[in-house]
């Protein structure tokens, strides 16, 4: 019986490599190429499916009104790591609990950049707010310096 298995597990084997397709381990490796013709660019592809999760993921920032910017406030979680969530331009302040609620749906700066990107907000219409989040444990100063640091990330 096990031979007969052994048997028919060569015959499927050399019936799939037969036909071009290719049976990999985890551990193998591929030494195709695939020419850029033969696909769709990448960064493409990857924008339209981000975009398309992160409207899933997070649909509050996807009906935001940019009639007065977007305003992104910034938090620092670890050494080079950042979060940060999105809310409508007023002409008045956010409340400290209003700010400690982005926590929830916290983003990271490369889906905000996407989700900013998808409402075409640009430039001075996004205002970089740095601010420090309860829950972070990562101790920092928001000072001239840093403000400036954390506006880059969205240049």
């Amino acid at each position: 019986m096990c031979k007969k298995i052994i048997a028919l597990a060569l015959l499927g084997v050399m019936l799939l490599s037969s036909c071009g397709i290719s049976a990999k381990t985890p551990d193998s490796t591929s030494s195709e190429t695939v020419t850029s013709s033969e696909t769709t660019s990448e960064e493409d592809t990857q924008s339209t499916v981000d975009t398309a999760l992160l409207r899933e993921k997070y649909p509050e920032y996807f009906e935001l009104s940019n009639f007065k910017g977007i305003e992104v406030y910034v938090w620092q979680m670890s050494q080079d790591s950042y979060l940060c969530g999105l809310m409508s331009g007023t002409n008045r302040n956010k409340t400290d609990e209003e700010i400690a609620a982005l926590s929830e749906k916290a983003l990271e700066i490369d889906e905000a950049k996407a989700i900013l990107d998808y409402l075409g907000v640009t430039g001075t219409d996004i205002i970089v707010i740095p601010v420090i989040q309860p829950y972070s444990s990562y101790l920092y100063e928001i000072d001239e310096a840093y403000t400036e640091k954390v506006r880059k990330l969205f240049e």
